[in-house]
């Protein structure tokens, strides 16, 4: 009973973390094409939030659960789907600190423009490009570790087998 709690928990975080990173990002990105300060600052605000108290909890909740499956179901950190995913996950992790910062400097800057009635600073799409490209990064990144827990395959191992297809 315990292995299946650990399990619907590890599914449902990652459900969490893929969807409210998913949605976040999203909804930045659509705010941030309107180029209306109002409209980012509020929709960013938001995504902050977000991220914060669901998304990055998410995150630990699975690194937790996901070592635990993998001591109860007695594998080895070192079997080679189970590394490569943990690999995969502290790299995607890893950009998610400065994610969060960028997403709060590009808050910080909508606000800044709402409320003086001014423009987007022109730093604003520089601080934008880090942020979307660390996002593009973190959800192919994501996408190749839910492969890697369905098929249990190393995308070497996918490779490989497509390659001899």
């Amino acid at each position: 009973m315990l292995y299946l709690g650990l399990k619907y928990l590890h599914v449902i975080a990652a459900i969490f973390l893929f969807g409210f990173g998913m949605g976040s990002y999203l909804y930045l990105i659509a705010a941030s094409r309107t180029a209306n300060p109002q409209v980012i600052a509020q929709v960013a605000r938001m995504v902050v939030q977000f991220d914060t108290w669901i998304t990055t909890p998410a995150g630990v909740i699975q690194i937790v659960t996901g070592l635990l499956l993998v001591h109860l179901t007695g594998l080895g950190l070192t079997t080679h789907w189970v590394l490569s995913s943990l690999a995969i996950f502290l790299c995607v992790g890893s950009l998610w600190l400065p994610v969060l910062v960028l997403q709060k400097r590009l808050q910080q800057m909508a606000s800044r423009a709402a409320q003086t009635g001014a423009a987007l600073e022109e730093g604003y799409r520089n601080v934008y490009r880090q942020w979307f490209w660390m996002g593009v990064l973190g959800f192919l990144g994501m996408f190749v570790i839910v492969w890697i827990m369905v098929t249990k395959m190393t995308p070497w191992q996918l490779i490989g087998l497509l390659a001899g297809a």
